[in-house]
């Protein structure tokens, strides 16, 4: 595991009293990656980045941020943080809220916080006191404080946590819009269905243990359907039926059953044979979701009591 990512961490462990948070874990983030740590409540996401920003300090192991151990203030230059819960004063306003940050940074000018404030659909409150909005407003505020300007390293605990469902494209599309102008986003969030669409790789981990780290694509596995779509499911069906295949309908057209052993090149032939028209047929992949299932196994739903704190949309 090479030190030239923006991130190393190695046989990192963290207790608090009788309580491990972390047990020897050790992972990497390259630069300009958007990176997300997934696993139950508890699984110590949130002290592992408690520890990278000198928050707290490791019992054993060594972390790197931007090639400098932690322990120094100069391996947080360029790095923002946003906690899962933040509180401002409720007299102050957004612009007063930067212009006290920037006393301390240095690091972004008020036109590129005013850009980024449109681009998280928030510059009607800029004068506005913070006391006065909605938790979903502050959320959008907070974001803006956080990743305005070229951050090197964002940090983001939970950041659609408030958000309605508009709230939350704009949070995808920010952090897509900062991997790829160069920034590195790790990301720690329970909503599966936005990391899917946003996160190139991704750490599980569970009870402070690395479980598994890779790219989603290479973690994903095929669920044995095909999908076919078409715009006459039931004529297809019909006709992929009588060549032996076993269909259901699905939203997007025709899920086809093809076990381990039958060959797709054959399966996409029969579908050509019917005749029948179609834009599409893929081999379904899992989703993250059932990548999470499959790895954490039972024990993602007994850290959240059973009530299965995920989503996938």
């Amino acid at each position: 595991m090479e030190k030239n990512g923006i991130l190393w961490v190695r046989e990192v462990s963290k207790s608090y009293r009788r309580v491990r948070a972390l047990d020897s874990l050790t992972l990497s983030v390259e630069r300009g990656s958007a990176f997300s740590l997934l696993g139950p409540n508890g699984a110590g996401k949130t002290t592992l980045m408690k520890i990278l920003l000198g928050l707290v300090s490791s019992d054993s192991g060594e972390v790197l941020m931007q090639g400098i151990p932690v322990s120094s203030p100069a391996s947080r230059t360029g790095v923002r943080y946003l906690p899962e819960n933040i509180t401002f004063p409720q007299w102050a306003s957004p612009l007063v809220l930067f212009r006290q940050m920037e006393r301390v940074r240095r690091e972004v000018s008020m036109d590129q916080f005013l850009v980024r404030c449109a681009e998280l659909e928030c510059s009607e409150l800029l004068r506005r006191p913070v006391g006065r909005m909605s938790r979903g407003q502050r959320q959008r505020v907070a974001l803006s404080l956080v990743t305005c300007g070229d951050p090197v390293l964002v940090l983001l605990d939970e950041p659609s946590s408030g958000l309605d469902p508009g709230g939350r494209i704009l949070v995808r599309n920010l952090i897509g819009n900062l991997s790829r102008m160069g920034s590195t986003v790790l990301l720690n969030s329970h909503l599966l269905g936005d990391v899917e669409r946003v996160c190139h790789t991704a750490a599980f981990i569970s009870r402070g243990r690395l479980v598994a780290m890779g790219d989603l694509d290479s973690l994903s596995r095929h669920t044995g359907l095909v999908m076919v779509e078409t715009g006459e499911p039931e004529r297809m069906s019909a006709a992929l039926f009588e060549s032996g295949y076993s269909c259901r309908q699905d939203q997007r057209g025709l899920a086809v059953e093809l076990d381990e052993s039958a060959d797709f090149g054959t399966m996409v032939r029969a579908v050509l044979d019917t005749g029948i028209g179609f834009t599409g047929v893929n081999r379904k992949r899992e989703s993250l979701e059932d990548v999470f299932l499959r790895i954490m196994g039972d024990e993602a739903m007994e850290k959240d009591g059973g009530k299965g704190k995920r989503e996938c949309s």
